[in-house]
Parts: C-alpha cells; sequence; structure tokens
C-alpha cells in the first residue's frame, strides 16, 4: 500500500516522466496521441520538464495487467533516473485493479516519484487517489439501472419503428436511427448456413468450415454449434423485426426463404426430439453451456465449447470440449458439463455470500467515485469536447477538399478514422454528462451488490454475475484455474479437493435444514467435519 503523505518525499526538481495506455479495441493510437498532447501542456502550465526518452506507452493492453511493458519499463527508468513526477491522463491509466494500484503508486513513491494527472484533481492528504476502477462495470450498470427508464424509452422507440438498436446480426449492417441492410458479405455466409443444414451437413462440420475458412461471427469469435444453432432459429432471416415485445413483420430485408427457413426449423425438431447418430451428439440445444465464452483449454488456450454424447443405453451425457481436441491437436479430453458448472456455481455462490468483499467492493466504488466527480470539476468533459470541436473541423476540411475534386484512397482512409473518432468521443460525451447528471450514493452500490445473492438460480443472472467478476476459466484435466476480475489471485481448484468440499458444504446445509434427520454421527460426517477444519480444508482464503 502507499505510503502516507506525511512520509512521502519527492524528488528534487521538476522532471516529469509520462506514460500512456489504452486497451479498448474500440480505442485507436489517436488515444495515445491525445494523451501525449494533454500531457505535454499540462507539463507546460505547471513549469515540469520531459526530457527525451522519457514518455512510456502501451497500446491494445488492459490495465487489469500487471506485465505491460511500457509499465515496467518506466518503473525501470523510475527506479534509477529518480523524477519528480509521472503524469497520467487519468488513474485508470496506470492500472485497473486495486491490488495493482497500490503496488504500483507505492514502487513510484519508495523512489520519490508523486502521480499527477491531467483529467483529475488529486489531493496530496487522501490516500484515496489511488484507488482504480477494479470493479467499475458494476458502477457503470448502477447508472443504467438508474437511467433505464430513459435508455428503455429510447430503444422501445426504434423498436415501434424497426431500427436498429445495437444489436449486430449476422448478414446485416447498422447504424443508429436507421433500419437493418443487407450486408453483401455475408448474407451469402448465412444463405450457406441454412442451405448446408437442411440438405444435410452436420452443424459441426458447418462450424469447423466456416472457421477454417478464416470467417468469424459479428462478436469475432470461432462458430460453434450453439451460435449455428441460434442463427438458424433467427426469424430476422425471413424478415421480422424482434425486440422485446415488439414483433414486426416486413421489419427486416429477408435473407432466407420461408420455405428455408421452414426446412431447417423442422430438421432441428427432429434433432431436438430425439434423431440418432451424430445428428443426437452435434445438436445440444436445449441444454444452455452458461460457461461458454469464459472456458478455455488450459492445455492449449483453445476456446470450449458445448457438446453432447450418447452411451449404449441410450443416456445422453454433456461436456465442454476443447475446439482443437477433434482435430486432434490437444491431449484435453471432454470435461463433463455437470461437474465444471457446479464447481464455478459453487464458486460464485461463496463469493457473493461474503458480506466483508461486498462491503470492501462497494467502498472503493463510491470513493473512486466521489473523488472522479469532486476531482474532476468538468475538465475531462470540457476536454473531450474540444478534442470534437478538433475533430468534426478537420472532417470539414476533408468535405472541402472533396467538393474540390481531391480525393484518393489516403484522404478515405483519413476521413473514415475521423469519423470513428467523432463516433467515439460523442459517446464518452454522453456518458460523462449522464455521470454528472446523476449522483450515486453508497448504499446503492451495495445494494446492487447484495441483490445477487441468494438469485444465482436465475439464468440471466447467473450470466450476469459471471460477466462482472469472472475474467477467464482454464480447464485442465485435474483442475480448473479461475480468474476474477477484482483480485490479481488466480483461483486454483482441484476437482477432487472442491467436489468432496462442495459435497460437504450441500450436507452441512442439510443438517441445518433438517437436523433431525441428521444425528447420527457417521464416517461421512466425520470425513465432513474433518475436511472443514483441516489445514487446506474449507479455508476462509479458499475464495476470494
Amino acid at each position: 500500500m502507499a505510503k502516507k503523505t506525511e512520509d512521502f518525499q519527492r524528488n528534487p526538481g521538476n522532471v516529469a516522466f509520462c506514460y500512456y495506455r489504452y486497451s479498448s479495441d474500440q480505442q485507436r493510437d489517436a488515444s495515445i496521441e491525445q494523451q501525449r498532447q494533454a500531457a505535454h501542456e499540462y507539463a507546460k502550465q505547471n513549469g515540469y520538464i520531459i526530457p527525451e526518452g522519457c514518455e512510456f506507452e502501451d497500446r491494445g493492453i488492459s490495465g487489469r495487467r500487471l506485465d505491460r511493458p511500457g509499465l515496467q519499463r518506466m518503473l525501470y527508468e523510475a527506479k534509477h533516473k529518480r523524477p519528480a513526477y509521472l503524469i497520467l491522463w487519468k488513474l485508470d491509466r496506470l492500472a485497473r485493479k486495486i491490488h495493482y494500484s497500490y503496488f504500483i503508486d507505492g514502487q513510484l513513491r519508495e523512489v520519490g516519484v508523486q502521480v499527477v494527472t491531467v483529467a483529475e484533481v488529486l489531493p496530496e492528504d487522501e490516500p484515496t487517489r489511488v484507488l482504480m476502477q477494479a470493479m467499475l462495470a458494476a458502477v457503470s450498470e448502477n447508472y443504467v439501472l438508474n437511467l433505464r427508464s430513459n435508455i428503455m424509452r429510447g430503444q422501445n422507440y426504434n423498436a415501434e419503428r424497426a431500427l436498429y438498436n445495437g444489436v449486430k446480426i449476422l448478414g446485416y449492417k447498422g447504424e443508429p436511427d436507421k433500419k437493418y441492410e443487407i450486408d453483401p458479405e455475408t448474407a451469402p455466409v448465412v444463405q450457406k448456413i441454412f442451405t448446408d443444414y437442411v440438405e444435410g451437413k452436420p452443424l459441426q462440420r458447418i462450424a469447423n468450415e466456416l472457421n477454417e475458412s478464416g470467417l468469424r461471427s459479428t462478436q469475432g469469435n470461432l462458430f460453434v454449434v450453439n451460435s449455428l444453432n441460434k442463427i438458424l432459429r433467427n426469424r430476422a432471416y425471413i424478415g421480422e423485426y424482434r425486440w422485446g415485445e415488439h414483433i414486426i413483420p416486413g421489419g427486416m430485408p429477408q435473407i432466407i426463404s420461408l420455405e428455408l427457413f421452414d426446412a431447417a426449423d423442422k430438421k432441428l425438431e427432429k434433432n431436438r426430439r430425439g434423431g440418432k447418430g451424430a445428428a443426437r451428439k452435434l445438436n445440444p440445444e436445449e441444454v444452455d453451456f452458461w460457461l461458454t465464452g469464459h472456458v478455455y483449454c488450459g492445455e492449449c488456450g483453445s476456446p470450449l465449447h458445448g457438446i453432447s454424447g450418447t452411451s449404449k443405453t441410450g443416456n445422453i451425457y454433456y461436456y465442454y470440449t476443447c475446439l482443437n481436441h477433434k482435430k486432434k491437436l490437444c491431449g484435453m479430453g471432454n470435461q463433463p458439463k455437470e461437474k465444471i458448472e457446479a464447481i464455478v456455481r459453487y464458486t460464485l455462490d461463496r463469493m457473493l455470500e461474503d458480506s466483508a468483499l461486498r462491503s470492501l467492493i462497494a467502498k472503493m466504488c463510491f470513493d473512486y467515485y466521489e473523488d472522479s466527480k469532486n476531482g474532476d470539476k468538468g475538465a475531462y468533459l470540457e476536454s473531450l469536447k474540444s478534442t470534437l470541436k478538433d475533430v468534426e473541423g478537420k472532417l470539414q476540411n476533408f468535405v472541402k477538399a472533396i467538393s474540390a475534386g481531391i480525393i484518393n484512397a489516403t484522404v478515405q482512409q483519413a476521413m473514415s478514422e475521423l469519423e470513428s473518432q467523432q463516433h467515439l468521443l460523442k459517446e464518452q460525451i454522453e456518458a460523462e454528462e449522464l455521470r454528472e447528471k446523476y449522483d450515486i450514493k453508497l448504499d446503492d452500490i451495495v445494494k446492487f451488490l447484495e441483490s445477487f445473492v441468494g438469485n444465482l438460480d436465475n439464468k440471466k443472472l447467473l450470466e450476469y454475475v459471471l460477466d462482472i467478476f469472472v475474467d477467464k476459466i482454464y480447464i485442465y484435466k485435474e483442475k480448473m484455474v479461475i480468474t476474477f476480475h477484482f483480485t490479481d489471485d488466480k483461483q486454483e481448484l482441484s476437482y477432487e479437493d472442491t467436489l468432496e468440499m462442495l459435497e460437504n458444504h450441500r450436507y452441512l446445509m442439510d443438517c441445518v435444514n433438517d437436523p433431525e434427520a441428521h444425528t447420527v454421527y457417521s464416517p461421512t460426517v466425520a470425513k465432513m467435519m474433518e475436511s472443514i477444519i483441516s489445514v487446506g480444508g474449507a479455508d476462509p482464503d479458499f475464495f476470494p
């Protein structure tokens, strides 16, 4: 943890280092250049000197990682060159985990470097200045809940008119305030999927062929059986617009004939009811593999997806399997769905039941929110508006140049980049204006987190909690490793030990709910108690 301000002795002089970072795929190199320009202006205003070679950057790397090359070089140089200051755009450029925040700030303070920010006012006597946006996703969702009526009003307005509502659909192009249009590049892919399936090609084979040809889903992911099932059931392809309760026939441009769609639907229904052979094994659409997108093979790193298999007795079993396993590129075998999901669900339940952890997360979020709200003073919003004005001015100059007959590939590319930057800036300005307009309280965040406890039987809520708290889950033959967004620790769970602990927990709950039925001190009870009280058993530090 960072030292208190009164114990901190800043290095003499006015030499400053700079550190820039962006991570989102929506950001571009311009984000670095904007941070650099702002840092130099800030240094000039405050009389700081930025020597050559003392600016460090990480492009496209998450702040949740500590092994960023630019960050590590900056820390190394700071230790040897001892600057007085480190200039950041905002604190979240340095780290997005509170443990990393304290660790990095502590390293800098030990060598006499004071962190200063361009878009935030950081009082020197506030230790909370180093609190990071470890759980900013949860706080952002709180904003969404507060603004839900306004957002829903806008979405319903769009839905009533069959306008694009932000949902990407393979085969279509969508823009805000406009209707969907057919994408000439991906619509043939949709037609091929329907045709191949109706003609008898297995879904796994279709997915393999699409992936091998370099095609990807609208989210940039590999095609899997589940994603193809969703495509084959999407009535948008026969011209039907759907958003919540809004159903508008003819609201979408039609890609698939009604006859072809019905044929695919009948085939899916037949397989769902129990087709035989490969068709049953490759179509587990009745089953929800809710960990998909979070589970990865610990051996090769490939994503896992859901499959089913039928035994000689006719029983159906479900598994998570490595995409490289069937290609014989990975030795990782199929992992039982029930086992994997039971461990993850148990882990999430135990984590949410920890009231101390909920309070800590809520306090971190609220403190950071208060610092950001009180310290920014609107500087960040004004900076965004200034940058937008500059971008729009450049776009206007390009329009004039094109009107004068000056147009080539370079001009078109530059305009495209500026238009993307303009769109991103408008979104950031809108979000910042909403943030300044609405205030949240500590109790709001606490209640938001408490709303998860005991409610994970709700499928949507379970998936939501998984997205907020869990980064990735790596599956090995004998264990799994879970990485969380809010801690730098990786929770390693042995299948044998964890399943035993899970069973003991269930037995304990049975004892609590029906004590008279469990009065006999059986070997099962003895084993349970031994695992609970022994070293390596239900240790409170086992879960975050």
